[in-house]
Parts: C-alpha cells; structure tokens; sequence
C-alpha cells in the first residue's frame, strides 16, 4: 500500500512543471545591462527559491535551464522551444522568467482554464498611435513597437489584429493546447512572414526600422492567426516592475521585476 501511495504522489507531481531558463554569459543588450547581470548574480539562489517553493506549493516539478547561447533575442525564442518540448513529458506547464517572483500561494494552475493559451496582455498600441512624435525616444524592446510589427505580420494575411500583444514573461497551458500551436512550425512560418511584412506595411519608417524578430510579437501573431484559445490572466499575475512603475501591488500575484531591483520583493 505505501509503494502504491508513494507512485500516486510521483504521479501528481510530474504532471505539472514550472521552468525558467538562464545565464550569465550574454551579450550586450539594453535589457541586460552590467547593473542587471550583477543582479541576478546576487540574487539568483534566492530567485531559484523563490520559483521553486512556488513550484512546491503547485504540486510540481520545478528546473532552471542554463541556455544554449548568449544572443538576447535568441535567448527568447529558446524559451519558447522549450516550452513545447516539456510538453512532450508534462500534463500541464508553467513557464516564467527568471525575474518573475512568485509572492502568494495561489495556485495559477487552478485558476485559469490551461484548455487555452494563458498569459497577460498588454495593450500599448492606442496609447502611442496617437502620439507618434514619441517614436523617436522608442526601442525595439517597446511593447508599442512590438505590437505595430504583429499587426503588420497579420495584416499580410487579410486580419485585423488585436491592439494587445502578449507578455512572454508568465506563460500557462495544457500539454494539448501546447502541441496545438506547433511552435517549432509556427514560429518558421512567422519569420517568413516578418521579412515581407517589412517591405508591406502601413506603418512609418521611425517605426519599422525598429522591427527585430521578437518572440513576444511572433508568439502574438502565431495565437491570432492560428485562433488558439487565449486566456488573458491579468496584470496581477504578471505584475511588472520597472523604471516607471516601482512601488509593488499587495494583490499581485506574481512579480515580474523588469528593473531587476529585487530588493524590493526579496532579501538576501
């Protein structure tokens, strides 16, 4: 009976994963300045803590994986690729940057239905589309600049996207739903459709110079032009932290601490 028992719980805990993906060798980027990456070498024992009690709590499996090369944006598509990958062995997987804290017990997996694509949305798109004299002061990174590339991407095959565009940084969904979006397919047919979308847009060139292959615009336009069930989670489970938001929300749940100020939600 106690082998049975003890089978049971192996069981329950491999269903789920939590995983989130690392390194300390890479290359120059704005989002990976020398004040950033010394933060995370400060504090990475306590974030993989942090992630891995949360994993704890959820009845799941919990790995940090070290990535496979040291380019920014290709760092972020790695991420991706895993997540399909883990579906192969998991149920039901929980992806989140290494700069998410979990900082309550709620269980996401119980929340929300992983029969859909569930991640936060951001909407950037009306704020700055009428203050285009602000592009200028814009970086590829800006969810607006994002958001123009993915809706030229979609316009390309006769949709009118969304203004949103996904948050990468917490991601939650079932094995079926995951292998229902064919990354390793989707994400090849999206790069296609980028480099013509490039030369066929509606859009400034202020802004389009400023197009890259982004993860968060492809992963966007991969879930609208496919129609994969999509669940907004609500900035409370993806509650970022940065430059201009400092002060933390005591209804987040999860924090994702753009500005890598960890102090303000861990100690050492």
């Amino acid at each position: 009976m106690q082998l049975i028992k003890t089978l049971s719980t192996l069981k329950i805990i491999m269903r789920r994963i939590v995983y989130s993906i690392f390194t300390n060798k890479i290359d120059e980027h704005p989002s990976a300045d020398n004040f950033k990456k010394d933060q995370f070498v400060k504090y990475k024992h306590k974030i993989i803590e942090a992630q891995s009690k949360y994993a704890k709590i959820c009845n799941a499996s919990y790995k940090l994986f070290e990535t496979t090369n040291t380019n920014y944006n290709e760092i972020q598509f790695e991420k991706l690729y895993l997540f399909d990958e883990l579906a192969n062995d998991y149920d039901e997987v929980l992806y989140l940057d290494f700069d998410v804290i979990p900082v309550k017990n709620s269980i996401i997996f119980d929340r929300f239905n992983l029969n859909s694509m569930c991640a936060c949305s951001i909407n950037k798109h009306k704020e700055f589309i009428h203050k285009l004299n602000e592009v200028k002061n814009l970086t590829e990174m800006h969810m607006f600049i994002k958001t123009t590339s993915k809706k030229a991407m979609l316009s390309i095959h006769d949709i009118n996207g969304s203004d949103d565009l996904i948050n990468t940084g917490v991601l939650l969904a079932n094995k079926k739903v995951i292998k229902s979006i064919d990354l390793k397919n989707t994400l090849k047919e999206a790069s296609l459709t980028f480099n013509k979308s490039k030369d066929d847009n509606i859009y400034y060139e202020d802004i389009t110079k400023l197009w890259i292959e982004n993860n968060e615009a492809f992963f966007s336009y991969i879930i609208e032009k496919y129609n994969i069930p999509y669940t907004n989670i609500g900035i409370l489970w993806n509650f970022i932290l940065n430059h201009k938001i400092k002060n933390v929300n005591p209804s987040a749940y999860f924090l994702h601490v753009i500005s890598k100020e960890f102090e303000k939600c861990l100690e050492l």
